[in-house]
């Protein structure tokens, strides 16, 4: 992992994002990229100086975003993190995924805030769009976690082939950042599997993509989150990982609505990755 993009509006939940950044950064020896997209009323690059002064609530708005941005810069340096900035002038059209691939990110931390506010503001909506969109893990950040490190991961997996290589991914991630998991498989009525049939699935499916040992501790719960949420709250886990695809017959709490409800249910923080 060497670089790890910090999407920002300056707000307290991107504020929880950020801090939390600063510490998988610290663990991963990995480079911060700090980016905030503003929205200008007119092609910004375009302007002279005169032409800027036609707008000045944006040249402000701009001015302020900059040292926002240094600020954030000047505490990596402090902690001895390398980091950069983007800022980005944009009509509304930007999204944040597309600079995931441009900078060579190889994981997004980003805020969420409120119970059920998770789309309704600028922030909530671009980290509704990379859960759905990003090709590397993105890890959602409560404005309320009080997990500030990451040391315990319950992993949440249907056991399915399909899932195995983001699995992987998952795994390498616990490795650099020395993070221990525990994986998790919710028994539903829905998806009802009986125990011998469920260990069979689970020795086959370490056998084939883990390279650690790991237990899988099975739950039955009436629906996959309150499942996932009751593991990880007896457990006293840091964090929630999830793999997210398509609505798919497979397990359902591997669609990206069963992660935002997750994300919306808990104040722990959750890495999603698309299989």
């Amino acid at each position: 992992m060497k670089k790890i993009l910090v999407p920002t509006d300056f707000s307290n939940c991107a504020s929880a994002a950020e801090n939390y950044a600063f510490s998988l950064a610290k663990k991963a020896d990995a480079e911060l990229v700090f980016l905030h997209i503003i929205i200008t009323p007119v092609n910004w690059s375009k302007l002279n100086k005169e032409q800027e002064d036609l707008f000045p609530d944006t040249k402000k708005a701009i001015a302020e975003a900059k040292a926002k941005l240094n600020e954030l810069i000047k505490k990596a340096k402090e902690k001895g993190i390398l980091s950069s900035k983007l800022l980005i002038y944009n009509s509304g059209n930007t999204k944040i995924h597309e600079f995931v691939a441009s900078e060579k990110i190889d994981l997004v931390v980003m805020g969420s805030h409120g119970q059920y506010g998770f789309k309704d503001h600028m922030l909530g909506t671009n980290t509704y769009s990379m859960l759905r969109r990003s090709k590397v893990p993105v890890v959602v950040v409560k404005e309320k976690t009080v997990k500030s490190t990451l040391k315990t991961l319950v992993v949440a997996t249907n056991l399915r082939e399909e899932t195995g290589t983001s699995f992987k991914t998952i795994e390498k991630i616990a490795e650099i950042l020395g993070v221990k998991i525990h994986m998790v498989y919710v028994n539903t009525p829905t998806y009802f599997l009986e125990t011998n049939d469920i260990r069979h699935l689970g020795n086959e499916y370490l056998k084939e993509f883990a390279n650690y040992s790991h237990d899988i501790t099975v739950i039955d719960a009436f629906k996959e989150e309150r499942g996932i949420l009751q593991f990880a709250e007896n457990l006293n886990a840091d964090g929630i990982a999830v793999i997210t695809a398509g609505k798919s017959d497979l397990m359902q709490y591997f669609s990206p609505s069963i992660t935002e409800n997750l994300i919306s249910m808990t104040d722990l923080p959750v890495i999603s990755i698309r299989k």
